[in-house]
């Protein structure tokens, strides 16, 4: 570890939080970089640029000092991205996952139905009030759990548990026709929330 590294991280675990600073302004580029070119989405690596150097202050005192910094801030940042696609693979099953054994392959025109009816409940979800819609995205996009979502809003659990409720309820109500339509894609995406 370098020499100004070891300092700064002295410097926090003696209790110096604000320290903390520069390890971000040292790294932040090199970690939103390494999230980037993971998730090829600016939002989502920002975001996960900021678990990374939360869940690495949250580590500092297991840091092994005899390994260079960036590597192991890094090693998180790689780990954090791969959990999170991991989550969002089982959530976003490709089309072709999704079809049942003996089923035919869908066509173009059912690809782009399907497409057209996500774009049509991620309004949704964006027309929801705020309170709804932030619980909705927490639980259902990022898959957090009640407990959590709890932390993060600081709210009871059974304020979480209701709000996530009407929120639901909100959706499927503005959804109703997209579910009428009868497409089993439709019926799919639908059914989730």
């Amino acid at each position: 570890m370098e020499g100004w590294e070891k300092d700064v991280v002295n410097r926090i675990l003696q209790g110096d939080a604000h320290s903390y600073e520069e390890i971000i302004t040292a790294y932040k580029n090199a970690v939103f970089s390494l999230c980037y070119r993971m998730v090829y989405q600016k939002q989502e690596a920002e975001d996960l640029s900021q678990e990374v150097f939360l869940k690495a202050y949250r580590s500092l005192g297991k840091y092994d000092r005899g390994m260079k910094f960036s590597t192991w801030i890094l090693t998180i940042a790689r780990n954090t991205c791969i959990d999170y696609l991991r989550r969002r693979k089982e959530k976003n099953l490709p089309l072709e996952e999704g079809l049942k054994a003996g089923e035919a392959p869908i066509s173009a025109e059912e690809a782009y139905l399907y497409k057209e009816q996500q774009r049509e409940i991620e309004a949704a979800i964006e027309r929801l009030p705020g309170e709804y819609r932030l619980l909705i995205i927490l639980y259902h996009q990022q898959s957090r759990s009640y407990k959590e979502i709890a932390a993060i809003l600081d709210l009871p659990m059974t304020i979480v548990k209701n709000r996530l409720y009407r929120g639901r309820k909100m959706l499927k109500e503005e959804l109703d026709p997209i579910r009428k339509e009868g497409s089993p894609w439709t019926a799919e995406a639908v059914k989730n929330i």
